[in-house]
């Protein structure tokens, strides 16, 4: 099993006995990857039944991160995950223990049974009350990890007042990091905020997003949809449901593709799987000869007319958006695309391929204005 220093310093704060073990850290420092593989071994090694419980905000998020990299540990050390993984119960049978996976809105669980040891996955996202009911049920020892985007209750509240170790970790401490990943969280220096937060592991405030007016929603399928596809090589391709409501200017946004690797082939399938009674697509107009392919696959395609990225923010800006709550992906994105330069009206290129996707839907039905006072035709 390769391991890195996040490892190293939470299994060593465990045999310690340390009852709770903080993992602040920026992006791709591998904190989530390590606590599982230490959360493995412990199961494996153990003698005594134990029962670990992985719990973050949202179920669509775990399947997406902690779950996906579970079963990959799980791979990697020889283990057939089909026989002891309940994909129903979402959760696994190692040695005589058991590791479950849930979501803070299963309220059952939050409020129910004891367990030995905890995982709040991405704590930042949850309440402060989830965390206090889940841990005073939690026996041996509980781990937290996060991206510090800013301060919250564990800084308020659990820092100052109870005991505990503290790891903090970047990239750096990451050895198996790929150079290209690195090339790419290096180049975001001179953004001060993201550096901050994403590149250094520091507490900082991602102020400045683009897009703040948007809350939680269920998707109005009552209203005419269509899609917004984003096309993705190292990046994911992005799929976003769209509904226009124009009396009440109102946006809904629902994400369905999320995913990188595809060929067009598959891309097509994919899409078939999620869209239906022939509704149109508007693409991205870069990858004219991938469009082409997927309207000759049965797709009601066409590429998004040409415009500037600061027209359709300030038409969006206009416009109250609701998310589907499990769009977690269309969630971080929204949180995190902010200005690279606010002044000369430069947002970042990053966090921005789900909004992407939804700016070409929306450019073609609505038309905002240009710079210069005038629709797109």
């Amino acid at each position: 099993m390769k391991t890195t220093k996040v490892f190293s310093k939470n299994i060593d704060s465990y045999v310690k006995k340390k009852n709770l073990i903080i993992n602040q850290g920026g992006t791709s420092s591998s904190k989530t990857f390590s606590i599982l593989q230490l959360l493995f071994l412990i199961a494996h090694e153990s003698k005594k039944p134990l029962v670990i419980s992985v719990v973050s905000y949202a179920l669509p998020h775990l399947k997406l991160g902690a779950v996906r990299d579970f079963d990959n540990i799980l791979i990697d050390a020889g283990i057939n995950v089909d026989k002891i993984k309940n994909k129903t119960d979402l959760y696994y049978r190692i040695g005589n223990s058991i590791i479950e996976f849930f979501s803070a809105d299963n309220l059952a669980k939050v409020h129910g049974p004891r367990r030995d040891i905890l995982f709040l996955n991405e704590c930042n996202h949850l309440k402060y009350d989830v965390y206090t009911q889940l841990r005073i049920r939690t026996r041996i020892c509980t781990f937290l990890d996060y991206n510090p985007t800013n301060e919250f209750w564990i800084h308020e509240k659990v820092i100052p007042n109870e005991e505990h170790d503290f790891i903090k970790s970047t990239y750096k401490d990451n050895d198996y990091l790929d150079a290209g990943i690195i090339e790419q969280i290096e180049s975001r220096k001179n953004n001060e905020n993201w550096w901050r937060v994403y590149g250094l592991g520091e507490v900082g405030r991602l102020e400045g997003a683009i897009l703040t007016n948007w809350t939680f929603g269920e998707f109005d399928y009552t209203l005419p949809y269509g899609f917004g596809l984003d096309f993705g090589v190292k990046d994911p391709d992005a799929l976003v449901r769209i509904a226009i409501d124009r009396k009440n200017k109102r946006m809904y946004w629902k994400e369905e593709i999320y995913q990188s690797g595809n060929s067009t082939g598959e891309l097509a399938t994919l899409i078939k799987s999620k869209t239906e009674n022939n509704k149109l697509i508007i693409a991205e107009s870069a990858s004219p000869r991938t469009i082409i392919d997927l309207r000759s696959q049965g797709l009601n395609i066409k590429p998004v007319e040409k415009g500037k990225i600061i027209d359709d923010i300030k038409m969006l800006q206009d416009w109250m958006i609701i998310i589907d709550p499990e769009s977690y992906n269309l969630q971080k994105e929204l949180n995190n695309w902010t200005w690279l330069d606010k002044k000369g009206e430069v947002p970042l290129d990053d966090f921005n391929h789900l909004l992407d996707a939804a700016r070409y839907y929306t450019r073609m039905n609505i038309k905002p204005m240009t710079t210069k006072g005038h629709r797109i035709l």
